[in-house]
């Protein structure tokens, strides 16, 4: 009896905690970074900012977990991706393909994720060396089995694999930033979301030996 009240208690938390996020997200997306406070958040919530401090305690730690929400679906799809391939090429088009393919119908979760602390200014999203230490291992995992595939492919690549990993990695970044920004000027890039996939992954092939 007192395990399923429990287990109920617990489910509630994690609902209330996914509530909080979804408003805070709600907000950001709408209003800026700026509009982010811990008051506007309960509000959209339908809480109490008392109530909303149980679960965090300043706005930093919520925008946070937004974050870190999209580094982690990010770095899993990238990962079974890769899971799925069985040489070091197919690996890096699976990064690519994953991270540009993954983001590009989804580019507020994009922004959210790689922009949002470049552009906030002095906003306090500066992160703590906990938070670092959760991110390390999402990224980790999201290059290891490219990494491992490139070093068991056998063929002299022009870089290292862990830098050739990172490198497609932040090559995919790059080109969903170049078309956010063309999109946003009503001036769309020439190439399709395929194209640009297939053109970088071809060159990575290459780089790949």
């Amino acid at each position: 009896m007192a395990e399923a009240r429990r287990a109920r208690q617990q489910r509630k938390r994690d609902r209330s905690r996914e509530d909080i996020l979804t408003a805070a997200r709600a907000v950001l997306l709408r209003d800026g970074i700026a509009s982010v406070t811990l008051e506007a958040v309960a509000r959209e919530a339908g809480m109490s900012k008392t109530g909303l401090y149980y679960y965090f305690a300043s706005k930093e730690a919520l925008v946070f977990e937004l974050m870190f929400a999209v580094w982690e679906s990010q770095s899993e799809r990238v990962r079974n991706a890769v899971d799925d391939v069985e040489t070091g090429p197919e690996a890096l088009a699976a990064v690519i393909r994953n991270t540009i393919g993954g983001f590009a119908p989804q580019m507020d979760d994009f922004r959210l994720a790689y922009l949002l602390s470049q552009v906030s200014g002095q906003s306090g999203l500066q992160l703590s060396p906990e938070q670092f230490t959760r991110i390390r291992p999402l990224n980790n995992a999201l290059l290891s089995g490219t990494v491992e595939k490139l070093s068991e492919t056998g063929q002299a690549s022009v870089v290292e694999p862990r830098l050739l990993a990172f490198l497609a990695f932040v090559s995919a970044l790059g080109l969903l930033t170049m078309k956010g920004l063309a999109e946003s000027q009503g001036d769309p890039l020439l190439y399709s979301d395929e194209q640009l996939i297939d053109g970088l992954s071809k060159v990575f092939a290459a780089a790949a030996g």
